[in-house]
């Protein structure tokens, strides 16, 4: 490979005309990893009481009940979506290089998921399952890092279609797949590594994948592109709901499936109505409008905040979340870190989870602003660059984060 004559200078910006932002980094994005963050934390916390927690038999304040409700499966959802941005975004972005650029990508990708795994396995021991899962899928989606933005769609749509449609039948007439040995001692037991691989938590995902990796393929630094990929999310997400809605209302899905509830798994008495009703807690991922949804909330957040963050007050506003985003997996890991203190059981209070994300906040803010990578971002790149070395496509594309907007020149 080639070098550039004026390798380790830095290069002026091309300039930005009304129908393209910055080619800075993404900070919009950012701000949705931050938001999927701050969500699994929610999850996580499940706050009952505003200032001290509400145990049963007592009822937990509605507003937190209903909140725990929405965000259970959908903060992991959102985060699922916001991995599959990052493996388009690494390989290339909109412009997916070839030969030994893209070879270099796809073999720092499957060491990323390497250098993950050891920690994802820590995290499993405790039931956390999600790192473990994305080790498996970065590794999974590298045939498809050189497919174009429509052929993902394309594939995204067959996937949130067919991977519920499959999970329905597995479950309604074959049964539940438990989870398998969990921590270090599924290194014992390889057999059980296919649950990772095929299991249902990633018949749901795919889809999520798939779609996430399709917007990862845009020119995501155009207006346009932004605007259209807000109003397609939207568009998406109201359909989803429209789905749902009529199924759960007219058709009578909520009444027939109240009156069945709890199914058992693998005695086919789960109606064909359960393929389009969003449940709270259980078969979120046999629900066509849950994926749907999800893809089209992500898509519409993702357009909504990359136009916010182009403007000098949003920019300003939202650095400090869109820091946290910036270093993502420190903060997933760390949130963990900072609920050992409150070594009670769940549920926490309300009051915890907005120490915990201030903390994360202000922390990921004050560190952004000296390091350009959180420090387990750090460690993780550095063994990439060591295992597989050479030169990483648009690499200096993310160092742009500062607190002020750049002017066009």
């Amino acid at each position: 490979m080639t070098s550039s004559p004026v390798a380790g200078t830095r290069r002026a910006a091309p300039a930005a005309g009304p129908a393209e932002a910055s080619r800075g980094r993404l900070l919009g994005l950012d701000v949705v990893r931050a938001i999927a963050v701050l969500s699994m934390t929610f999850v996580h916390v499940w706050p009952t009481g505003w200032w001290t927690p509400i145990h049963p038999p007592a009822d937990p304040v509605p507003m937190l009940d209903w909140l725990n409700i929405v965000l259970t499966n959908r903060a992991m959802s959102l985060f699922i979506f916001c991995a599959g941005v990052s493996v388009a975004l690494v390989t290339g972005g909109a412009a997916p290089p070839a030969g030994r650029a893209m070879s270099i990508a796809r073999r720092r990708l499957a060491v990323r998921s390497a250098v993950m795994f050891p920690l994802a396995l820590a995290l499993l021991q405790y039931g956390e399952v999600i790192l473990t899962l994305y080790c498996f899928w970065f590794v999974m989606l590298l045939p498809l890092t050189r497919l174009r933005a429509r052929a993902l769609f394309a594939a995204a749509a067959v996937c949130a279609v067919f991977g519920p449609v499959l999970r329905f039948v597995l479950l309604n007439h074959v049964g539940q797949w438990s989870m398998p040995h969990e921590g270090f001692s599924l290194l014992l037991h390889p057999s059980d590594l296919l649950y990772f691989v095929a299991g249902p938590d990633t018949l749901y995902a795919s889809a999520l994948l798939l779609a996430g990796m399709a917007v990862g393929r845009l020119d995501l630094h155009l207006r346009a592109v932004r605007v259209r990929l807000a109003a397609a999310g939207g568009a998406v997400l109201a359909g989803a709901l429209a789905m749902w809605g009529l199924a759960a209302g007219p058709l009578g899905g909520a009444r027939t499936l109240a009156a069945i509830t709890p199914s058992r798994p693998g005695s086919g008495e789960l109606p064909w109505i359960a393929l389009f009703i969003m449940r709270p807690y259980r078969m979120f991922d046999i629900s066509l409008p849950m994926g749907a949804s999800m893809i089209g909330l992500g898509m519409l957040l993702i357009g909504v905040f990359l136009l916010l963050t182009d403007t000098p007050l949003g920019h300003r506003l939202l650095w400090p979340v869109a820091a946290m985003g910036s270093v993502a997996l420190t903060c997933y890991v760390g949130h963990f870190l900072l609920l050992i203190p409150f070594n009670d059981p769940l549920p926490y209070s309300f009051a915890v989870f907005v120490g915990v994300s201030i903390v994360m906040i202000v922390a990921a803010a004050l560190w952004r602003r000296r390091w350009r990578r959180g420090p387990l971002e750090w460690l993780v790149h550095r063994a990439m660059v060591w295992a597989v070395p050479g030169d990483r496509p648009q690499a200096r594309a993310g160092r742009a984060f500062t607190w002020r907007v750049p002017r066009p020149r």
